[in-house]
């Protein structure tokens, strides 16, 4: 399947799933107009065709007793991108690693239960990586209340 073999339909399926990937296949047919076998055969062929890779949920990993959450910009040393994009995803602290075009190679999101856990992974493992040009580090806030 390719884009242009992705209808209204389908998108929305998408978009509805994006909400919520739990909902069942009834309320995603009643939204949609179809009944919950044809968006079961939708979502299968959005699958098997790469458009749909996983379900995920939206965790609130502070209530999980990961306190600190950072961005980190990390800048390359010319022909290290590659092996230092796969380094990155091995770090179980780092839980996504976006490969960028601009300033930075990667935007990276790490969590940490607190701040002795940030600096002890700074300092002992991201500091010391081969390829690494620049790292700067933005924290997360908590959304107002």
């Amino acid at each position: 399947m390719n884009h242009s073999n992705v209808d209204e339909k389908d998108r929305k399926i998408i978009d509805l799933l994006g909400d919520n990937s739990r909902s069942s296949l009834r309320d995603i047919g009643t939204v949609v107009k179809l009944s919950p076998s044809s968006v079961r055969n939708r979502m299968s062929s959005l699958i098997e065709d790469g458009v749909i890779h996983r379900y995920t949920v939206d965790v609130d990993y502070r209530k999980l007793g990961y306190e600190v959450q950072v961005i980190v910009l990390i800048t390359s040393k010319p022909g290290f991108s590659e092996e230092l994009y796969w380094k990155l995803k091995s770090y179980e602290q780092i839980s996504q690693v976006y490969w960028t075009s601009g300033p930075a190679n990667f935007v990276s999101i790490l969590r940490f239960r607190n701040m002795q856990q940030l600096s002890k992974f700074m300092t002992e493992k991201l500091e010391k990586l081969d390829g690494i040009e620049r790292v700067e580090s933005m924290f997360v806030m908590p959304p107002p209340e």
